[in-house]
């Protein structure tokens, strides 16, 4: 099997008819890990860790701001990061060799987690949170929003990104509304831009604030 279709093999296999079920997300990163972020260059065009952190430092002027990145991956959000000058970011992810690959990216702490379960965090225990490529199809539902507010304090930020294919049929845009008018987090900012650009995908990209 050529590199290209052993790519899109993995990509393909991320839908698991919709399981959201993590053993078989590990299994999937697990064989990718080695060559997840060629492929998200090269075969996927994926431009979202870039494009969340510009929008996040629009609204986040502390380099210091303690910051989670919730299903880190190799740590591409990490790169960014530290390119934009934040020094005090974890990252937690369920793909073990995913983490090693994240370990030389300016990360402080990395755990193994995933966000349909309880995270391994206080309540509070942040002032930023990001969470990108997760809410996508076969991964994480909209129900888990209300666990990344749980661990971002009152006036935090949360930054993250929803793949146009599942917004609407994971319920993402009547749960967030439904957020919002019980006072929970507040829209800062919200667009749909490019997402993964060679698969013509795209993505909404949110930032909120905790209430």
């Amino acid at each position: 099997m050529s590199d290209n279709k052993k790519g899109l093999k993995f990509y393909d296999n991320l839908d698991l008819a919709h399981s959201n079920n993590d053993e078989d997300l590990q299994d999937v990163y697990k064989e990718w890990a080695s060559a997840y972020d060629h492929d998200n260059d090269n075969l996927l065009g994926t431009v979202s860790q870039p494009l969340s952190v510009q929008i996040f430092q629009e609204y986040m002027k502390d380099k210091s701001v303690r910051i989670i990145d919730v299903g880190c991956g190799t740590g591409l959000v990490g790169v960014e990061l530290e390119n934009c000058g934040f020094t005090n970011f974890d990252g937690i992810d369920i793909s073990q060799e995913m983490i090693d690959i994240a370990k030389q990216r300016g990360y402080s702490k990395l755990f193994i987690g995933s966000l349909n379960n309880s995270l391994p965090f206080e309540n509070n225990e942040y002032g930023a949170a990001f969470c990108v490529g997760v809410f996508t199809h076969g991964h994480v539902g909209s129900d888990r929003l209300e666990e990344l507010v749980r661990i971002v304090k009152s006036g935090g930020i949360i930054c993250f990104t929803i793949n146009e294919g599942v917004y609407e049929s994971y319920g993402f845009n009547s749960k967030i509304q439904k957020l919002e008018s019980e006072n929970v987090l507040k829209v800062l900012k919200v667009n749909k831009n490019d997402y993964m650009v060679k698969k013509n995908v795209k993505g909404f990209y949110y930032l909120v604030e905790v209430q």
